[in-house]
C-alpha cells in the first residue's frame, strides 16, 4: 500500500516529481478523508493552506481565527491577532488578522497534493503498481503482454490452496481430485501438492471432458521435479486401450502429455490418436530441470502446430495435424500417464492454468515473469 511520506517532503506543496520513485495518488476514494485549507480571517486575507490539503479552504464571515488555522465563529469586533501556524500535517495553514466582524475575509490559500513512496520503484514505466501489478505493463508493450490478455483467455486455474482432496478450480467450476493418497499442503506459504512418484503413487484427476471441446489451448504448468525414471508425466489427457478406459492406464491410445523427460533425455510434448507408434512429438533440447519451472503447451489448431515453452521460452515446435476433439479425454490426469508402465510424477506440483487459446510468445514471456500464484490471477 502507498505510505506518505515524511513531514518535510509533505512541505513541499504543490511541487510535481516525475521520478519514478514518487507519484502523486489523486483522491480516488469519495469516503477518504480530506485535508483542509486554512480559512480567510475576518476582513483580511487567510494564510496559506497546509501543505498535504487537497482542495483550499473558503472564507468565512465574521470570525477570528484559532491557533489551528481554522475559522472559528462569532468574531469579536475588536481586532485580533491571526492564529498560528497550522500542523502541515493535517489542516490549515497561518490565519490572516482579525477585522472588522461584518466583513468577509479572503479565501484560503490552495492545498498541496501528498506525496507517496512508489509501489513500483524498479519499473520505470510505472509511477502506481496497477492492475497487473509491479513489473507488467497494464498495457501491452513491444515485449510483454498485458495481464489481462492473459485473464480473458483463462478457462480453468488450479493453484492447490486449501485442505482436504478437492483441489479448487479458480475460474471455472471444474474441480479436481488428489488421488494415491496426496494431499494439499504450503510451501514458503503458498499451496502446492506434492506427488511422490512410483508406479502407483499421487496424481490430481481434473474432470473427464476438460480439454476435447477446445479448439486451440495453451497448458501452464509449474512444477519443481524431483527427476527420476524416464516418462513422468507433467500431464496427460487422454485414454488408454483398456476396458473401460477410463480410471484405468495400459497402453496409450488417444493422448495429449508432457514428460520431464523421456527415454531421448529431453523434455517433450506429445500428441496420438493411435498409440506410441503414431505420436507426433515436439522435443526440447534437455531433461526439465529441478528447479521450480515453467511449462506451457501450446496447441494451435488454427495454425496446425505444437510448440512447447519451458521459463518462458520456446525448446520445441512442430507442424501437427489433429485436433483435441479427436482425444477420448476421459483421463485427465496431472502426473500420470496413460500407459501402466510408465512411473508417476516425482515433484511438487505449484499451479496448473488451462487457456482456451493459442498463447503467442509474449504472452508465454509475460505469464512467465509473473511467476506463479500472481496478484492479478483470480483467487
Amino acid at each position: 500500500m502507498p505510505r506518505l511520506s515524511s513531514p518535510t517532503s509533505r512541505a513541499l506543496a504543490g511541487l510535481v516529481l516525475v521520478a519514478c520513485s514518487v507519484y502523486e495518488v489523486p483522491n480516488a476514494s469519495p469516503d477518504a478523508p480530506e485535508s483542509s485549507g486554512g480559512g480567510g480571517g475576518g476582513g483580511n486575507p487567510g494564510g496559506a493552506g497546509g501543505s498535504t490539503v487537497v482542495t483550499g479552504g473558503k472564507a468565512q464571515t465574521a470570525g477570528t481565527m484559532n491557533a489551528g488555522g481554522m475559522v472559528t465563529t462569532g468574531g469579536s469586533a475588536e481586532p485580533v491577532p491571526g492564529g498560528g501556524t497550522g500542523d502541515v500535517s493535517t489542516a490549515g495553514g497561518a490565519g490572516g488578522a482579525g477585522g472588522d466582524p461584518t466583513s468577509m475575509g479572503a479565501d484560503g490559500g490552495a492545498g498541496g497534493v501528498p506525496e507517496v513512496t512508489d509501489g513500483c520503484p524498479d519499473d520505470p514505466a510505472k509511477t502506481a503498481p496497477g492492475v497487473c501489478g509491479c513489473g507488467l505493463p497494464d498495457v501491452a508493450t513491444a515485449l510483454l503482454a498485458s495481464c489481462t490478455s492473459l485473464t480473458s483467455k483463462l478457462l480453468h486455474r488450479y493453484d492447490f490452496e486449501g485442505t482436504g482432496t478437492t483441489v479448487a478450480d479458480r475460474v471455472g467450476a471444474s474441480d479436481g481430485m488428489l488421488m494415491g493418497g496426496a494431499s494439499l499442503s504450503k510451501l514458503a506459504g503458498r499451496g502446492v501438492v506434492q506427488l511422490g512418484g512410483g508406479m502407483t503413487g499421487a496424481y490430481v484427476d481434473l474432470p473427464n471432458g476438460l480439454i476435447s471441446s477446445l479448439p486451440n489451448a495453451s497448458f501452464e504448468a509449474w512444477i519443481t521435479w524431483g527427476g527420476g525414471s524416464n516418462f513422468q508425466r507433467v500431464f496427460d489427457f487422454g485414454d488408454s486401450d483398456n476396458a473401460p478406459p477410463e480410471n484405468n492406464p495400459k497402453l496409450g491410445k488417444t493422448y495429449l502429455f508432457v514428460s520431464p523427460k523421456t527415454s531421448a533425455g529431453f523434455v517433450t510434448l506429445g500428441y496420438s490418436l493411435n498409440s506410441s507408434g503414431q505420436e507426433q512429438l515436439a522435443a526440447g533440447s534437455a531433461a526439465l530441470s529441478q528447479a521450480l519451472s515453467q511449462v506451457v503447451a501450446v496447441v494451435d489448431g488454427t495454425g496446425d502446430a505444437l510448440t512447447l515453452y519451458v521459463n518462458g521460452a520456446q525448446v520445441a515446435t512442430r507442424a501437427w495435424t489433429g485436433a483435441l476433439s479427436s482425444i477420448n479425454d476421459v483421463n485427465v490426469w496431472l502426473g500420470r500417464s496413460q500407459y501402466n508402465s510408465d512411473p508417476e510424477l516425482t515433484a511438487v506440483y505449484h499451479e496448473f492454468r488451462i487457456y482456451g487459446a493459442a498463447l503467442s510468445a509474449i504472452e508465454v514471456a509475460t505469464a512467465f515473469k509473473a511467476g506463479t500464484d500472481p496478484d492479478f490471477m483470480p483467487k
